[in-house]
């Protein structure tokens, strides 16, 4: 997967965003806005992280979107090495990842299309609900494994 962080907070750069990636960053705190192909993570006011398939150049990605976003106040860094994404899913989906996190991940209390930074078994993580049994936990690399091993316990007990 391809991981960008996106910053930035004017109409020009939703349009630039948008000219590139084929879909607007979401407004609405804690949402997911998708394509076929891409999707883009709310993560704070003023910052998202693009999610999509190693599909084409990374570099080129940046380059063009750094190029429809000149002039504008904004950023672009290609964030792929630093996270590593687990998926969790199942009938006892919710249950897990309420021993790891502090969030109410009932369907009403995190929708389907949902995000959140939080702290994941004592790491940072960021949390989507892409359906109604299926999550994803992006966390640094570093600590993939450890997160990996401790969801892994927690599922057997």
């Amino acid at each position: 997967m391809t991981h960008l962080a996106l910053r930035g907070s004017t109409e020009p750069f939703f349009a630039a965003c948008e000219s590139v990636l084929g879909v607007r960053p979401p407004t609405a705190p804690n949402t997911v806005a998708s394509s076929p192909t891409r999707s883009i993570l709310w993560l704070g006011p003023d910052e998202w992280l693009v999610v999509q398939p190693k599909i084409g150049s990374v570099p080129d990605l940046v380059e063009e979107l750094r190029r429809a976003l000149a002039g504008i106040h904004s950023a672009v860094v290609d964030v792929t090495s630093s996270r590593k994404a687990l998926a969790v899913s199942g009938e006892r989906a919710e249950e897990l990842l309420a021993k790891a996190a502090t969030l109410d991940f009932s369907l009403a209390g995190f929708p389907v299309g949902s995000c959140a930074q939080t702290n994941v078994a004592r790491t940072q993580g960021i949390i989507w609900r892409r359906g109604a049994q299926d999550f994803v936990v992006y966390v640094r690399s570093s600590f993939a494994p450890y997160l990996r091993a401790w969801l892994a316990d927690a599922g057997e007990g």
